[in-house]
């Protein structure tokens, strides 16, 4: 069989988007693995609360992205549904995650100004915005 161009563009470009995702999940999974212990010992310690569940899951729900990012690169699909459902999870926690990461900084940043609701009123109509 002859391949085109293109079809060798496209696998280059699939192989490439497969390395950066592996990348990626070596570089956290060493970043997670030397922090581990202060980790550890921040959740049992300290009380939960609204703002530490926040962070809970700012912090560990890119990891399901990139679980979701790296079946999808890797598993051959040839069934386009499954493709399809995988890429609207992917997208769903992908807003999910960016809205917990803009309320996180956002509500870190109202505490560290002292809670100055003049800053807060600005922060949160420029997230409206």
């Amino acid at each position: 069989m002859e391949y085109s161009t293109n079809d060798i563009a496209a696998a280059r470009s699939l192989q490439f988007a497969t390395y950066m995702f592996m990348s990626i999940a070596t570089i956290w999974t060493y970043d997670y693995a030397c922090s581990f212990h202060e980790e550890w010992t921040f959740l049992l310690q300290s009380h939960w609360s609204k703002m530490k569940g926040l962070y809970v899951f700012t912090r560990y729900l890119p990891f399901i992205i990139l679980a979701v990012d790296l079946c999808m690169s890797l598993t051959p699909n040839e069934n386009s549904s499954t493709c399809r459902m995988l890429q609207n999870i992917n997208s769903g926690l992908g807003i999910v995650v960016a809205t917990f990461s803009e309320c996180f900084f956002i509500l870190r940043t109202y505490v560290l100004w002292d809670k100055n609701r003049i800053l807060l009123v600005a922060m949160l109509s420029s997230l409206l915005m």
